[in-house]
């Protein structure tokens, strides 16, 4: 999290003596008056991720919990059950070839990343009937969507053995859809989760699950490079009752294949290395697309992209400086912008129209352009690239921030995305 909000917990627990009171009874009630002296309320209880737990809570098993509105609690959670904590399992997901009944490319206003955010990605989700074929639904209605309060129901801390009364609590459904024997309830973001805040579907589930006879089904969405991932949950009112029982990717079908050859034939090496930008760090090209497309919505620091995409500010500079090195970004002042460049990418209709532009951007650079030279002489074997030292030839070119030994794991990572 932000040092911001560290500081801000910090002197809220060290000035009211809060870990004295959760050491003593295992949790302490906090009210967003008091949290308003040292921070806004919404921004130091946004904790959706391990990743960005407050150095406090990560250093004493702590989670917080909004139980009315304008009180939290504060609890031992050593096991983190409010985290649902997805397999690794997940990255072998193989995506389907999806085609829709009436294809995107019709629709001037779906074709691209320029504008993408959760409503839309779940809107093309909806219309392409992809949530229909996940949810085994002939008829479905959009019925819920925005910000509404609870009624009151009970949540079950298993580490402590102690139930929540929740009553009065604001709550924020992407979208609830509505068929005649079920409601379902969305919880979307746009990129990868390794883990999310149970109580994002656990709340909206058991407010629902009040307020109707049919049946609630919780799913978890998110959306990376023309890929829509969907999980399926069961749910219980305990923090430790969430299992996935269901799970698919989607991709749209393209017959379209990328050519090294014929990109790597037609590639000169640039000149002028721009050296002040460090080697790309990140091995996850989804990511580093999912920041370019945030930055243009206005995402600009990577405090911001940190706070959205729920990882640490470091690896926000990680995704945004990969972005940098293939020109789809810059910097000034500590903030990022897109360039002409990252511009006319977000145009591309198409996850393979991208892969081609980003491949493009890599063969024109030392160290790619003699990868993918390895690669077209040995069948894109990956394996072929062991005969060739990765660190010692970055080192002669490129700023490298950290010592990384693991450089060429990350190099190969991300020809493997690009193959």
């Amino acid at each position: 999290m932000s040092t911001k909000n560290n500081d801000a917990w910090n002197d809220l627990f060290q000035e009211n003596k809060t870990l004295a009171t959760i050491e003593k009874h295992g949790f302490a009630h906090v009210s967003a008056d008091l949290m308003r002296k040292y921070r806004e309320p919404r921004l130091m209880a946004k904790i959706d991720t391990i990743e960005v737990l407050p150095k406090i809570f990560s250093e004493n098993d702590l989670s917080i919990l909004p139980i009315k509105n304008g009180e939290y609690v504060i609890f031992k959670d050593p096991d983190f059950h409010s985290y649902f904590k997805f397999p690794k399992s997940i990255d072998n997901i193989k995506p389907r070839n999806y085609r829709p009944y009436k294809p995107l490319s019709d629709f001037d206003s779906f074709s691209n990343l320029e504008y993408m955010n959760e409503a839309r990605a779940l809107d093309i989700a909806l219309m392409s009937s992809i949530i229909k074929d996940f949810t085994e639904e002939q008829s479905i209605w959009l019925t819920i969507r925005g910000r509404q309060y609870t009624s009151g129901f009970q949540v079950l801390l298993p580490s402590l053995r102690k139930t929540l009364q929740i009553s009065s609590v604001q709550i924020e459904i992407d979208a609830g859809y509505e068929t005649d024997q079920a409601i379902y309830i969305f919880e979307a973001k746009i990129g990868t989760r390794g883990n999310f805040n149970i109580r994002q579907l656990l709340f909206p589930y058991l407010e629902w699950k009040n307020r109707t006879n049919k049946k609630v089904i919780p799913i978890f969405f998110y959306f990376t490079n023309d890929l829509y991932y969907m999980f399926q949950f069961e749910l219980g009112n305990s923090l430790d009752a969430s299992h996935i029982i269901k799970q698919a990717c989607y991709k749209f079908e393209d017959p379209n294949t990328i050519n090294l050859q014929r990109i790597f034939s037609n590639k000169t090496l640039i000149e002028n290395i721009e050296r002040d930008i460090p080697f790309p760090q990140a091995n996850d090209l989804n990511k580093v697309i999912d920041t370019v497309t945030l930055i243009n919505q206005g995402y600009t620091s990577k405090q911001e992209l940190a706070d959205i995409l729920e990882f640490d500010e470091r690896q926000g500079d990680y995704y945004a400086n990969a972005a940098r090195f293939l020109g789809l970004l810059d910097r000034e002042n500590n903030n990022y912008y897109i360039t002409d460049t990252g511009k006319a990418f977000l145009k591309l209709s198409s996850s393979i129209k991208r892969a081609e532009f980003v491949a493009e951007q890599l063969a024109v650079r030392p160290v790619f352009h003699q990868v993918f030279h390895q690669l077209l002489l040995n069948d894109l074997s990956i394996d072929s690239l062991e005969s060739i030292n990765l660190e010692v030839i970055v080192e002669e070119d490129y700023v490298i921030v950290s010592k990384d030994k693991m450089i060429a794991h990350k190099i190969e990572a991300l020809i493997k995305e690009l193959l």
